[in-house]
């Protein structure tokens, strides 16, 4: 499956998860038209209807050819009802109280319509004052049926044929006609819903994160050993301590089951702990994977091994100044620089900063200290640097029966994972899985927090 595949696949699921986005986002599109709709001049409209007639009609021939006539005028009466010679006539009568009003302005506030196969005529006028639209409205009808009478064709007797009639005049309205505060409303929840669903799908699309178990199996083969649920807030220590019964202690106990079913043709005495990049999580799960055997009832030694950023000591509050480096340099014996922390884990911490690193954990000293240790513990777990920062992994990797690599589903992309299995792959590690970190736990059941989604 295609990266863009798998990513349109699991649009269903991020729609389930973040509905309340689109949700959110419909309810601020609809308050927001609302509310710049609240701030628009209200515009109300009137309209005046006026029918059209011949005069005289002696038999039916001449009644449907005066209707065939007065149809086929109707535009011409459109186009006279805002002529200068109506809208004049309108200015005067409203100069009392109008007296600025311009024939652009008449203009621009009518609109006159015929309805289909119709003699009616339909002056509309709008305006932010009720009263005003409506006195306009019927201004102009009275002087264009008044226009029609002088200039239409006239009888024998001097009378114009052609009658128009008010039939319905201009009323004040008594509800503005725009804005549609309601309909903008409506408008703005479906244009912010959509938004929201665009973002969320183009957010999916070119999200490149590993953040489930079938993400990964796009990247690799390789199993996932466990999840583990994010956390909320900052943790106090270390959950398999701290929270014994809650879902992070259960996911790294699965942990533990699963790198045992992994060891069924070989026995692992040593693991190695890293990640990709830093700050997935990697400490963290050295720590809680140590406890969770020592749990078990067996003897493990945690061993702090990232020289470079050391944080074992700090996770479980103990002393930082004799470590790995003092017995790699000689200073000390590994057996009194091995304190115990709480839970009963042995621990040997990362020490004083050296200037190289790299060329101690290389060090044929390192490779006998791992060994030496081995006999005296049930499983050494050993903590070292992500694989694309330093060569430290790679390195470790050699001196262990199994490494793990943490991903963090919230930071971690699928590109880093590639080149993380590359480079472990490279030196022949034994790569034994992943640990998906920071999972995102299904509310529906909080037993089963392990979500593919």
């Amino acid at each position: 499956m295609s990266t863009t595949q798998s990513a349109a696949a699991r649009l269903p699921s991020v729609f389930l998860q973040l509905w309340w986005v689109i949700v959110v986002a419909g309810l601020v599109g609809g308050l927001a038209a609302f509310g710049y709709s609240s701030t628009l001049t209200p515009v109300f409209h009137s309209t005046a209807s006026i029918y059209f007639s011949m005069r005289t009609a002696s038999s039916g021939s001449d009644i449907n050819q005066g209707s065939a006539y007065t149809q086929n005028q109707m535009l011409s009466f459109a186009q006279l009802a805002t002529s200068a010679a109506v809208l004049d006539e309108v200015r005067d009568d409203l100069a009392a109280t109008r007296p600025g009003l311009t024939l652009t302005d008449l203009r621009r506030m009518t609109k006159v319509e015929i309805p289909q196969n119709t003699v009616v005529l339909e002056i509309t006028t709008a305006s932010a004052n009720p009263e005003f639209a409506a006195e306009v409205g019927n201004s102009i009808a009275d002087n264009l049926t008044q226009a029609v009478y002088t200039i239409a064709p006239k009888d024998d007797k001097g009378e114009s044929t052609v009658v128009a009639r008010v039939i319905d005049p201009a009323v004040p309205a008594t509800v503005q006609s725009s804005p549609n505060k309601s309909q903008n409303a409506v408008i703005g929840v479906l244009i912010g819903a959509l938004l929201a669903a665009l973002a969320l799908s183009a957010w999916a699309l070119l999200d490149t994160r590993v953040r489930s178990r079938n993400a990964l199996a796009e990247v690799t083969d390789l199993p996932v050993l466990g999840a583990v649920p994010r956390q909320k807030g900052k943790p106090s220590g270390p959950v398999v301590l701290t929270k014994p019964n809650g879902h992070g202690a259960e996911a790294y106990r699965q942990v533990r089951s699963a790198l045992k079913f992994s060891a069924v043709e070989h026995r692992i005495g040593a693991i190695a702990v890293t990640s990709s990049v830093a700050g997935e999580g990697k400490t963290t799960t050295a720590v809680n994977l140590a406890l969770a055997y020592v749990e078990s009832g067996q003897r493990v030694l945690l061993i702090d091994a990232d020289l470079r950023r050391p944080t074992v000591a700090t996770t479980l509050g103990l002393e930082n100044a004799v470590g790995l480096t003092s017995v790699l340099v000689e200073a000390v014996e590994a057996e009194d620089a091995i304190i115990e922390s709480a839970g009963g884990l042995a621990v040997l911490t990362a020490g004083e900063q050296a200037p190289n690193p790299a060329e101690l954990l290389a060090s044929n000293r390192m490779r006998l200290l791992v060994d030496a240790l081995r006999p005296s513990y049930d499983l050494v777990v050993i903590d070292t640097a992500p694989v694309l920062s330093v060569s430290d992994a790679t390195v470790i990797s050699q001196y262990v029966d199994a490494t793990i690599a943490i991903i963090n589903t919230r930071k971690t992309a699928k590109t880093q994972v590639e080149r993380c299995i590359a480079a472990l792959t490279g030196v022949r590690a034994n790569l034994a899985g992943f640990v998906l970190n920071n999972v995102a736990e299904a509310r529906r059941d909080r037993y089963y927090y392990l979500s593919d989604n």
